[in-house]
């Protein structure tokens, strides 16, 4: 009789162990993957809160700087750093810039009125600039600092473009004169409005030499000289004072700003590459044409109080132009992820295209000439807007810029 051995064979117990052991450590790496993730997801959004604070704190002064109550009279404002490393609106210190939960350190305001010798400056705790000039420019300089002690750096410039009178004056007469209601569809713009008056070079016979040694000297302060470097200019960090600012023009080959900040009260004029470097600012109070290619790097900033004339522009990761009036591209511009434009009066584009995030926002007329790409990206425009190719972008209407339509032109509807 044939016998059959059946299996019975089961988990030994070294074989029990080691499965629990094996488990434990996939299920402690997963926890450890996921703890260190929502750290870092937690991280993350603290410093884009944190910039997104600052940026709101110099919307707020560029808003007072250059867009006062046109009912009051003469017009001025307080600036106010205190030692409890908050920032002021009034010499009362009732009105604070900024939420309570962030302070400011490193904080360097210049109201740069007329000449260096008649700044009105705050670089230190318990000072004051009172009755702030608004027809001078106003360089802004602090790190914010969150509750978990995370930093952002900011430097920028605010210019008031348009006096007071004349945007009064404007304001009454547009007031009085009745405006005919468009007719239905997409808004075109006022071809006679609509016209970008060209950056004319300056001869430069009159700017003085100035080499990269002349830097460390700033020997160009305390002057009232437009300057020219005929090679290029390679801008280091902050030398201390105000070594990082021309007293007027300033014509350049090519420019390297690689930290810290560089302002210029007039006009820029650089011929060949302009490459603005990660977290640096550039400031022009005036004009800037820029022949070669712009390259704003990683957290990079480009302030331009008046206009802008460039070829092709690329913005990186987190980077920003502001333009003051209007601005001309005359090759492709790239607005990579999260990055923003704003034009306060006309844009004239070609190729363009914006990344995920990004955002292209046109305070009057748009004009694009060639083809635009938008991968989640958004532009709006607060007026009117045409294009040269077909065929056309969607195009939706909404109240304000305020939450663009993305992957489409949004237009904001004229009252």
């Amino acid at each position: 009789m044939k016998k059959y051995v059946q299996n019975e064979r089961g988990l030994t117990l070294i074989e029990l162990l080691a499965t629990i052991v094996i488990g434990s450590i996939v299920i402690g790496l997963a926890t450890s993957v996921f703890v260190s993730a929502a750290k870092q997801n937690k991280i993350t959004y603290e410093h884009n809160a944190l910039r997104q604070e600052a940026n709101l704190i110099i919307t707020k002064l560029r808003q007072i700087h250059q867009e006062p109550d046109s009912n009051q009279g003469l017009y001025s404002y307080s600036l106010c750093y205190e030692s409890n490393e908050k920032i002021y609106l009034d010499t009362t210190l009732t009105n604070s810039l900024g939420n309570e939960n962030y302070t400011f350190k490193n904080v360097e305001f210049v109201n740069a009125i007329e000449n260096p010798n008649s700044y009105k400056t705050i670089d230190s705790a318990n000072d004051c600039i009172t009755n702030v000039d608004i027809y001078s420019p106003l360089l802004v300089k602090f790190t914010l600092v969150n509750q978990q002690g995370q930093e952002f750096d900011m430097n920028t410039a605010i210019a008031r473009i348009t006096p007071l009178e004349e945007v009064i004056r404007e304001w009454k007469e547009n007031e009085d004169e009745p405006v005919e209601p468009e007719a239905p569809g997409k808004p075109q713009p006022d071809e006679e409005n609509t016209k970008f008056e060209e950056i004319s070079n300056d001869n430069f016979r009159n700017y003085e030499e100035l080499s990269n040694g002349d830097l460390n000297s700033c020997k160009y302060v305390n002057t009232n000289n437009n300057y020219k470097v005929t090679g290029t200019l390679e801008y280091p960090p902050n030398n201390g004072g105000h070594c990082n600012s021309f007293p007027k023009s300033l014509y350049v080959s090519k420019l390297e700003l690689s930290s810290g900040s560089l302002n210029i009260m007039e006009t820029f004029y650089n011929d060949g590459k302009t490459e603005v470097k990660g977290n640096s600012t550039l400031n022009v109070l005036s004009n800037a044409r820029l022949s070669g290619d712009l390259e704003l790097k990683n957290g990079a900033s480009l302030i331009i109080g008046n206009k802008l004339q460039a070829a092709k522009a690329t913005l990186e990761a987190n980077a920003d132009i502001y333009v003051g009036d209007s601005g001309k591209f005359t090759s492709d511009l790239t607005l990579k992820d999260n990055t923003e434009l704003y034009v306060e009066n006309n844009l004239f584009a070609q190729k363009t295209t914006v990344g995920n995030g990004a955002r292209i926002i046109v305070g009057n007329s748009a004009v694009f000439d060639k083809t635009i790409t938008l991968d989640n990206g958004s532009i709006c425009v607060e007026g009117n807007v045409s294009f040269g190719f077909k065929p056309e972008p969607i195009v939706v209407q909404a109240d304000s810029c305020t939450n663009p339509s993305k992957n489409s032109i949004t237009v904001v509807k004229k009252p």
